[in-house]
């Protein structure tokens, strides 16, 4: 049994797939211990050492850190527009082996027995395995697909 759908890699998939990963990326806090070790290192620069250069330099990666944070889905969502993928046609293949994606510019295969768990979102489903996580829209999915996946998910 073999399914296909396809789909193109635009800013609103991107928006997406940023939105529904987020919860369950590393990413999803900030790095509180970073932002307090520079804030604690850059007032131990300007009051213990006296090197005002060394605590503001200190201080102020902390901000940008914390400017970072906030901005980072408009940061990942413009690296994707910019890369040479974006705006292409990626077609998606479902089969007994596992799931092969195709596009002009890389093709990859996840098998089967490399998930460990797929998560359900609002939006989509969450394909994860030991090394990555691979985000897949529900509006590119029909239902004979989804209970595909679900079957060989419980396999």
């Amino acid at each position: 049994m073999e399914f296909t759908t396809s789909y193109i890699l635009d800013k609103p998939y991107y928006k997406e797939c940023f939105e529904q990963s987020l919860p369950y990326s590393k990413q999803a806090k900030p790095k509180y211990f970073l932002l307090m070790l520079l804030v604690t290192l850059g007032l131990f620069g300007i009051y213990g050492l006296n090197d005002h250069y060394l605590g503001s330099f200190l201080i102020m990666l902390a901000v940008l850190e914390c400017v970072s944070f906030y901005y980072r889905q408009p940061w990942w969502v413009t690296r994707q527009m910019l890369s040479r993928a974006s705006g292409s046609k990626v077609t998606l293949i479902f089969n007994e082996q596992g799931i092969s994606s195709e596009n002009h510019y890389k093709n990859y295969q996840l098998k089967w027995d490399e998930i460990n768990s797929i998560i359900d979102t609002d939006q989509g489903i969450i394909l994860k395995n030991s090394k990555t996580m691979q985000y897949i829209s529900k509006q590119i999915l029909t239902t004979e697909i989804l209970d595909f996946i679900n079957k060989k998910a419980t396999q």
